[in-house]
Parts: C-alpha cells; sequence; structure tokens
C-alpha cells in the first residue's frame, strides 16, 4: 500500500494555533467537509507540499534528504496520511464518495439552512433583532437617489459591526427592494464562476425566498444551468449574512433573492489579462444586466465582500502594527477610488499590479458589480479589524453605496 499510495492534499487553509505553548498550524477546509481539524507542526508545511498526487510515500522520503532534511519514518508519513485522510483532507475515493452523499442530500434540500446562525450572529430572533439594531443605530442616513448597486463586508458580523451597520443603515433608508442579487464570494474550490443557488434561506426571521423566475430568465440567456455545483453554497457566509440583513429589515416581506457565489479571478490576475475579455464572464455580465433591465421591478445588486487580508494567517511573514494599519488604509485607497468611480477595468489593474499581494479576496464579485451598473458610489464606511489578534492578521472591508 505504501508503495502504491500517491496521496494529494486538497485546497486548504493555513491558521496559526497555539497548543500546549506551541505555535502550531491548523489545516481548514473551506469546503467544510473535514470531520476533524488537522493540526501540524510548522516544520511539516514543506512536506505537506510533497502532497500533490505524483509521489509516493518513498517518494517523498526521498526528496525531503535531496532538499536537506534527515530521513522521516515511513511509519510518521504513513501516520501522517491516515491523520489527513480521517479528517477528508485528502483528495481520494472516500473524500469523493463523502462529497457526492451530501451533494446529493443538498439537492433534495427545500431550504438552505442558517448555518451560521448561534456562532457568526444570534440563534434567536428576539436576540438576532437586538443585535443588528444595535450596530445599524437609529439614525437614518439621507439617501442620494435609488439605491441600485451596494457592497457591504461579509467579514464576522461582530468584528466589522460598525460598516455592517453601515451598509444596514443605507439599505433601510433606501427602502425595500423588490429583488436583491447577492454576489458573494466563494470562498471553496469552485467549479463554475457563477454558482446560483435554486433555495429559500433560512434566517432568525423567517425564510428570505429565492426569485427563480429571474434565475430563468438568467439561465436563459446563457444558455447554461447556474446552479452546478450549488453545494458550496451550504456552508458559506457570504451570502448568509445578506440574507440575514433583508430578513431582519423586512421581516413580513422579505425581498426575493438571487443568491451567487463568484469564483475567483487568480488565473487573470497572474496572466495579466482583463477578465472583461474572458468569455464566462463577459457573458453572465452582459445577461445579468439584460435580466435586470428587462425586469419591472426595482433590483439591488448587492455584493457580499471584503478587501485586503494581511498577516500571517494569510501566508505573510509578519503582522501588523498600528503603523502598518495606517499603511494598509493608505494602500486600500487606491482601490477604493476606483471601486467609486465605477471603474471596473482599473479597480482590477489596481488589484493585479502586484499579483494581488494584499490578498483583495472580492476582486470578482466587486468587478462585476461595477460591470453591471453605471454611475459613480459613496464610501459609506471603511474599517479594519483584526481577525487573529495574537498573529496581527487584518482584514480590511468597506461600505459603498451606488445611487441614481
Amino acid at each position: 500500500m505504501t508503495e502504491e499510495l500517491r496521496p494529494r492534499l486538497r485546497p486548504v487553509e493555513l491558521m496559526p494555533v497555539q497548543a500546549e505553548g506551541r505555535e502550531l498550524v491548523a489545516l481548514h477546509d473551506p469546503d467544510r467537509y473535514a470531520q476533524d481539524t488537522a493540526i501540524v507542526a510548522p516544520e511539516a508545511l514543506p512536506l505537506l507540499g510533497l502532497f500533490d498526487g505524483t509521489r509516493t510515500l518513498r517518494d517523498m522520503q526521498v526528496e525531503l534528504m535531496r532538499q536537506g532534511a534527515s530521513l522521516i519514518p515511513i511509519e510518521t508519513l504513513e501516520e501522517l496520511t491516515s491523520s489527513l485522510d480521517r479528517c477528508l483532507l485528502l483528495d481520494n475515493e472516500r473524500f469523493r464518495q463523502t462529497r457526492a452523499e451530501r451533494e446529493r442530500a443538498f439537492a433534495e434540500q427545500p431550504v438552505r439552512a442558517a448555518v451560521h446562525a448561534g456562532s457568526a450572529y444570534p440563534a434567536q430572533a428576539e436576540d438576532a433583532r437586538a443585535f443588528l439594531d444595535g450596530i445599524t443605530g437609529p439614525v437614518e442616513p439621507a439617501p442620494q437617489g435609488v439605491l441600485r448597486r451596494l457592497i457591504a463586508p461579509h467579514i464576522d458580523l461582530r468584528l466589522g459591526a460598525d460598516v455592517h451597520g453601515a451598509a444596514g443603515a443605507a439599505l433601510r433608508a433606501a427602502g425595500r427592494p423588490d429583488v436583491v442579487v447577492v454576489l458573494g464570494v466563494c470562498h471553496a474550490a469552485c467549479e463554475h464562476n457563477f454558482i446560483a443557488c435554486r433555495k429559500d434561506f433560512e434566517t432568525p426571521f423567517g425564510l428570505v425566498p429565492h426569485d427563480g423566475a429571474f434565475l430563468d430568465r438568467l439561465e436563459a440567456r446563457l444558455g447554461a444551468d447556474v446552479t452546478r455545483g450549488q453545494i458550496v453554497h451550504q456552508a458559506e457566509h457570504s451570502v448568509e449574512f445578506q440574507a440575514l440583513w433583508l430578513a431582519h429589515l423586512w421581516p413580513d416581506d422579505p425581498p426575493a433573492l438571487v443568491p451567487f457565489l463568484v469564483g475567483s479571478f487568480h488565473e487573470h490576475i497572474l496572466a495579466g489579462t482583463d477578465p472583461g475579455k474572458d468569455d464566462e464572464v463577459a457573458r453572465f455580465c452582459e445577461a445579468l444586466r439584460a435580466t435586470i433591465a428587462e425586469d419591472g421591478r426595482r433590483v439591488l445588486v448587492l455584493a457580499s465582500v471584503d478587501l485586503s487580508h494581511m498577516g500571517p494567517r494569510y501566508g505573510h511573514d509578519e503582522g501588523l502594527d498600528e503603523a502598518a494599519e495606517g499603511r494598509l488604509e493608505r494602500e486600500d485607497e487606491d482601490v477604493l477610488e476606483r471601486m467609486l468611480a465605477g471603474d471596473a477595468e482599473g479597480f482590477f489593474r489596481s488589484v493585479a499590479r502586484d499579483e494581488n499581494a494584499r490578498n483583495v479576496c472580492g476582486v470578482a464579485p466587486i468587478y462585476v458589480t461595477l460591470k453591471v451598473g453605471e454611475g459613480t458610489g459613496r464610501l459609506l464606511r471603511y474599517g479594519q479589524g483584526r481577525i487573529d489578534p495574537e498573529s496581527g492578521s487584518v482584514v480590511s472591508y468597506a461600505a459603498m453605496a451606488f445611487e441614481d
């Protein structure tokens, strides 16, 4: 078995943790299939890089010795492989079988459950209402026209409460839209760039219905099933947080939801190519714009995104101190200016010029949101949050309104 096995590690996120006084690394599964958390020592990370599906465990031994490491016993490699397999972190038959079973179960569910209720926000309606009212504030901001597009954060609601509250206040002041197209970030591995969910969304305040007819018209234009791979919606928080706001603001009649998760433009960033010339991206933007234009109702496009991700948690050597946070805000200003100008191409170039060194996670949803509308935006609030205070890892985010 050892001679034949060529383990392949699934995409994981590395998160520094402390255990028993040691600095360790947790392997987080963004797809949330992992049943347990695998924790390894930092010195094991080069070894994990060899879990690419091309090497046997014996090959790994040889490669590590070639790199100057001492011989690792084959039993240690077998134990690590078994641990990763047990956590469903290996791309193998056991994982694929589990994924297929979960996909079938999710497809049969008429409602997308509120999986983050009770952790990211209160699960009980009364508590959730008090929490959201508390971060929104009593003051109604003055709308400067009909709200057509909104950029809102998807950071943890408690950490980014002030910016979440600014977006929520703008929604409340603008009045109830009929339809809200939410473009969330697909943090998991996405098979396609644009994945819809044909399910109503559960919240502590009741269900937010999805707009199947809108999706039908959009699919007819695209000539493709946009719900392929919708299992990625099961654990993703970026649409769920916006459904929560819609149900909170209009509990008796929440707007119809068109929930999308959008994949990464990473390949365009690395290649320096314009995503607008990508056939899939161009066709989706045009189809969404046309579907909105023909709809007689008031349609809001809402990008649920964050901006920069800095610090050891996101692959950087050092965390941010107060001075570095100030530099990050100045660096974010260039991106924000292009967003406010409604300049999708300029926004993308600003992010791509250093190959997205700041790890802006909302590139694709922001780009599409800027492309499907016209006019300039208004910055409601910008913020930064220490997602991991011990390591100094920081996330930035903003709320922005586009009105006419």
